[in-house]
């Protein structure tokens, strides 16, 4: 996979690189696809968070007794980033005519290299990713706990050098200004979930 893997991306829908930061941030659970040379892939799916002292790399670890954990640090692979998505009703378009539905998403795609972090690095990302979740005020990982110290040597950190991001935002941006309005209001009265994709719907707009 990795740089010979392409996401069909019309310009409409190319991704604003702004948007990308907000995404991993938002949605940092990803799958991660590591080819093999039988044609086979090996596919996990973990939460991977920007690293915040090394621009464009990625943070991570595995069980160590996954294969993947291995797989991963013999050759490229690519982090799938899925962000808000849902369905879009032609019902909410002005526009008369023949009209079809479709599905509004957000998708980053992260290519790179593995390499493994140990010791005192893997314990730093690992305290990281319980800060990123549990807050300043939350539950701290106990380092010093002897269980503790066991698990962390049963799983393999990570970070993934990122040579290419592909950025796609499907967000009606091929529709009229009318007919994106329609869509975000369409999608806030719904509420809930949606409430984020009518946001991005607005963002992306390009006039």
């Amino acid at each position: 996979m990795g740089a010979g893997a392409m996401m069909y991306t019309p310009d409409a829908f190319s991704g604003r690189p702004a948007a990308l930061t907000e995404l991993l941030a938002a949605h940092p659970f990803a799958t991660l696809i590591t080819p093999q040379a039988d044609g086979e892939s090996w596919i996990s799916h973990l939460v991977l968070l920007a690293d915040p002292e090394q621009p464009d790399c990625l943070l991570g670890h595995l069980a160590r007794a996954n294969p993947h954990s291995q797989a991963l640090l013999r050759g490229g692979s690519v982090a799938l980033f899925h962000g808000e998505h849902g369905y879009v009703s032609p019902a909410w378009y002005a526009a008369g005519g023949a009209q079809v539905p479709t599905w509004n998403y957000r998708v980053a795609h992260a290519h790179g290299v593995a390499e493994e972090m140990e010791g005192a690095a893997l314990l730093s990302q690992l305290e990281r990713q319980v800060r990123c979740f549990e807050g300043e005020s939350g539950w701290r990982l106990p380092s010093e706990n002897p269980a503790i110290q066991a698990m962390q040597r049963a799983v393999v950190g990570f970070r993934l050098r990122v040579k290419r991001w592909d950025i796609k935002e499907k967000l009606s941006q091929n529709r009229s200004a009318v007919d994106r309005n329609g869509v975000s209001a369409a999608l806030e009265r719904m509420g809930g979930e949606n409430d984020a994709l009518a946001r991005a719907v607005r963002d992306a707009r390009r006039d």
